[in-house]
């Protein structure tokens, strides 16, 4: 995704919330001290499952 916007971050994260550091993003777009671990993590376990477009799509929420 090319120029996000914060709608476009929330939509991106929906199905990754966490409780956690995803959440808090998600939620309130609070970024924490585990904001760009948890994402680089979560990016890391879609790309292992075969899955690069979400890989892909958390990558571009990490550089937001």
């Amino acid at each position: 995704m090319a120029d996000l916007t914060d709608p476009d971050v929330r939509t991106a994260l929906r199905k990754y919330q966490d409780g956690g550091p995803i959440s808090a993003l998600f939620e309130t777009g609070e970024i924490g001290d585990n904001t760009f671990a948890a994402l680089d993590r979560r990016a890391q376990e879609a790309e292992d499952q075969g899955d690069q477009e979400a890989a892909d799509r958390l990558g571009d929420v990490l550089t937001y």
